[in-house]
């Protein structure tokens, strides 16, 4: 899914830093009529012999308070078949946060009842991020009306049915694959990290929205348990890509989908990562 035609003013960025930064914003990040774009995706990643689903989107059938979501009806599983892997095939699924739209299809609708989509996977819970959503835990967060249900349709029937596995951060899946803190955006929002070939990509989740997060992580948009520790994932995000080239992968920014920070002249931006034609 794609939400187009967002006003850039909209991000909660000052006028004077969008146009500092136009030059690298355009045309992937600041879009025609001063607008930017928010996507909603899962991620595939073949490594180590395995196959790892990263955060399953929105879900359909699911009824939200935001229109856009409001009980879908799209072709995911056709779409995710299409690339070659069945949901048999999937070794993993990790959610970098329990969000409507990052554990959706965990789960689909069947015969009544809400069943794990990936049936022979299992699934990497971060405990921090399980037990902020747990109902008898509810009291200690903010009330979020759009999450409303997800534990009991997108959570609870994982581990009822025995696929879900509790981890605590960091959490080696395989030689390859780690799941490192990522906290504020939720209490356990944690990321994934990928070393292969003597290169790093960290699949960041919602610690960003829009690089302009990036270059000032004081830019609020985006729902948050801790803003304090928010800033500090971003630092953080922005440090390791600037000293290792790490590939940042976020959940949400349209095509290209990710990028590397950089150095010039002008300060801190953000490089839109060039995919490889095959």
């Amino acid at each position: 899914m794609e939400l187009t035609g967002r006003p850039i003013a909209s991000l909660g960025a000052s006028d004077e830093l969008v146009d500092r930064h136009r030059s690298w914003l355009e045309p992937h990040f600041l879009q025609a009529g001063n607008t930017w774009s928010l996507n909603f995706r899962s991620w595939v990643v073949r490594v180590d012999d395995l196959v790892i689903v990263i955060d399953p989107c929105n879900g359909n059938g699911r009824p939200n308070i935001m229109p856009m979501f409001d009980m879908l009806d799209i072709p995911y599983l056709e779409r995710f078949e299409a690339t070659g892997i069945r949901v048999e095939d999937v070794d993993y699924v990790f959610c970098t946060h329990f969000h409507h739209d990052h554990c959706g299809w965990n789960t689909q609708l069947r015969g009544g009842k809400w069943v794990p989509t990936f049936p022979n996977a299992r699934y990497l819970f971060v405990q921090r991020e399980y037990d902020r959503w747990h109902p008898d835990n509810a009291a200690r967060f903010a009330s979020l009306p759009y999450n409303d249900g997800v534990y009991e349709r997108s959570i609870a029937p994982v581990v009822e049915a025995g696929l879900a596995d509790l981890v605590m951060e960091p959490h080696r899946v395989s030689p390859s694959l780690a799941i490192e803190p990522g906290h504020g955006h939720t209490a356990g929002h944690c990321m994934m990290r990928l070393c292969s070939s003597d290169e790093e990509a960290v699949f960041a989740g919602d610690a960003i929205h829009h690089p302009l997060q990036l270059i000032d992580p004081t830019i609020k948009f985006g729902d948050h348990d801790d803003w304090g520790a928010v800033m500090e994932t971003r630092r953080r995000l922005a440090a390791d890509s600037l000293e290792r080239s790490t590939l940042i992968i976020p959940a949400h920014l349209p095509f290209p989908h990710a990028g590397y920070v950089r150095t010039a002249d002008m300060g801190m931006w953000f490089e839109a990562y060039a995919p490889m034609q095959a």
